[in-house]
């Protein structure tokens, strides 16, 4: 355990120093770069899954991507010796099939090169699926903020040019309903109202009269509202931002050329554009749909079919802090232990399009490293001499080319084992094999809760209680008066107010629901519906002009008017 903590410390070190680059394999220098068979094949087999030559770009260069990639990925060698043989294999003719059912694919990728990435968790996941033709990709992310100024949302400079506040609305509707609203001829951002001067804190005014920028926190603590601003080392750019209180209701234009404006929250805006830049990034109409699914934010935009097969450890964890953060290393796909703070509310499109493409499990080529600085950057002369490396997403941030060797490493993973079966033994602890409705999905899937539905016939074991009747997982005797039910044998007193598999509460009716010692108590509308302990000599049973009180008694008898006690 100690070895293990002091190599953790050390990667540590070694992943924050600025020098280390996670970027093309050693096998690419080469002047003569070696070559497999099984490379070879497969680079002839990535034009057939996406036959458009204007996505392709440079095969070579393709065929270095392809490479490095498959000896980073802990699935790489699977999908080379299924996928890198010049012979039909079933694997080729599955990925060409016009129809795919979704899929969850699961593994890792050793972005620093070494095998110790495994142990970093550089994951990815993304569901899988294909219809008429046309790939979906689904990446499933757990979003937070980490208000380090609290209460506060900053806006790079380039977003906050988009949103605007109520000042610039032509005519403020009274309709609290209206989403969409007209701006003023003369409209200006936020960038040039709010942001063009600096409010302090309390107390904090003159913080940083004596400061550098690079003498500053990177939180710009002591500013509540307005521009802030920060500069990494003495001599190096200088940056700013816009803070915004986080409740503010601003108005986005969402086209530069309109007069349209919808209203947003700061926070929900800074999702809505990482999802809505990202998924338009790596999307291809008519070839391959990403999406990207935010937990507890955009769930209505995802088919509860996909969302229902992703774990709860599968969600990419992303914290948006409201702080200065360095570009490129310092903005990772996902949080860390490193890395806590992997995006700031002011990352720009550029970084989020990046890494995204890092939560496909792709190959880091770091195009913004200079040659003399990094010599794998795919900027080296010894690539861009040969090959047209700026055409490549992943070598250009913003790049307007698309090119189908990042999707086909994307989706040629649909053909790995993730978590087959042929029966419940092969599962691990909490799963059952779910084999489909076909019979050919057998895949592990986690144990269901009570109240989850479950196969109407066979079910029981899908269910951690082990009992499925009418679709619905339960566990016997265990639900309490008033409380949710399905099932009548799933209430500990009393039935299931509803007819059995839909849903109700548990009530009673008579006495006899509710077992020994104790009576039913229908209330005086009928609803309360309680079973409640029988009463003893002397207590009170019944109440002025009230009937029927006897069973309510151990001894059988209320004595009725006017003292209405148990004898």
């Amino acid at each position: 355990m100690k070895l293990l903590i002091m190599i953790l410390v050390l990667l540590g070190l070694f992943l924050m120093e600025p020098p280390v680059y996670a970027d093309l394999c050693n096998d690419a220098l080469g002047t003569v770069r070696p070559v497999t068979p099984e490379l070879v094949a497969e680079s002839a087999y990535y034009p057939e899954l996406f036959p458009d030559t204007a996505l392709q770009g440079s095969l070579r260069w393709d065929g270095i991507i392809l490479q490095c990639n498959r000896q980073r990925d802990t699935k790489g060698r699977e999908i080379a010796q299924a996928l890198g043989s010049e012979r039909d294999t079933p694997e080729k003719a599955l990925l060409k099939a016009r129809n795919l059912e979704t899929k969850i694919v699961r593994g890792h990728y050793d972005f620093v090169g070494l095998p110790i990435g495994s142990l970093l968790s550089f994951k990815y996941v993304y569901a899988l699926s294909k219809i008429n033709g046309v790939w979906t990709m689904t990446i499933p992310y757990r979003p937070q903020f980490n208000e380090l100024v609290p209460n506060r949302v900053d806006f790079a400079f380039s977003h906050a040019g988009q949103l605007y506040d109520a000042s610039q609305i032509e005519m403020p509707s009274t309709n609290t309903n209206s989403q969409i609203f007209t701006l003023k001829a003369s409209a200006k951002s936020i960038s040039s109202t709010l942001c063009s001067t600096t409010t302090y804190f309390p107390g904090e005014q003159g913080t940083y009269a004596d400061k550098a920028l690079h003498q500053r926190d990177p939180e710009n603590k002591a500013i509540s509202l307005g521009k802030i601003e920060y500069r990494y080392d003495k001599d190096g750019d200088s940056y700013a931002g816009c803070r915004v209180d986080k409740n503010k209701e601003l108005y986005w234009r969402w086209d530069p050329d309109g007069s349209q404006a919808v209203k947003v929250k700061p926070q929900d805006w800074i999702l809505d554009n990482f999802v809505r830049t990202s998924e338009a990034y790596w999307s291809i109409p008519g070839v391959f749909q990403l999406k990207l699914y935010l937990k507890g934010h955009n769930d209505g935009t995802i088919p509860s079919s996909t969302r229902t097969l992703f774990e709860v450890d599968d969600h990419l964890s992303v914290n948006f802090a409201t702080k200065f953060l360095r570009a490129h290393f310092n903005q990772m796909y996902k949080s860390n232990v490193f890395q806590v703070n992997n995006f700031s509310t002011m990352t720009t499109d550029g970084s989020y399009w990046h890494e995204v493409g890092h939560a496909f499990g792709l190959d880091d080529e770091y195009g913004f490293v200079d040659a003399e600085d990094g010599r794998k950057s795919c900027r080296n002369t010894h690539f861009t001499n040969l090959y047209p490396t700026a055409d490549y997403q992943m070598c250009e941030g913003g790049t307007d080319e698309k090119r189908t060797i990042y999707h086909y490493i994307a989706v040629s993973r649909y053909i790995t084992k993730q978590k087959e079966c042929n029966a419940d033994n092969d599962c691990g602890g909490g799963e059952y094999c779910n084999a489909g409705i076909d019979l050919k999905k057998n895949q592990c899937m986690a144990k269901k809760t009570d109240n989850e539905t479950c196969d109407i016939a066979g079910g029981d074991h899908q269910c951690k209680s082990g009992y499925c009747k009418l679709s619905r997982c339960y566990t016997p005797n265990s639900v309490p008066m008033g409380e949710t039910c399905y099932l009548n044998d799933a209430c500990k007193e009393g039935k299931c107010s509803s007819l059995d598999g839909t849903k109700g509460t548990c009530v009673c009716k008579t006495d006899a629901d509710c077992g020994s010692g104790k009576w039913c108590d229908g209330g005086i509308d009928t609803k309360v519906n309680a079973c409640r302990p029988k009463l003893d000599k002397g207590e009170k049973c019944g109440t002025f002009g009230s009937f029927g009180n006897d069973h309510k008694c151990k001894s059988g008898e209320c004595s009725g008017p006017p003292k209405y006690e148990c004898k």
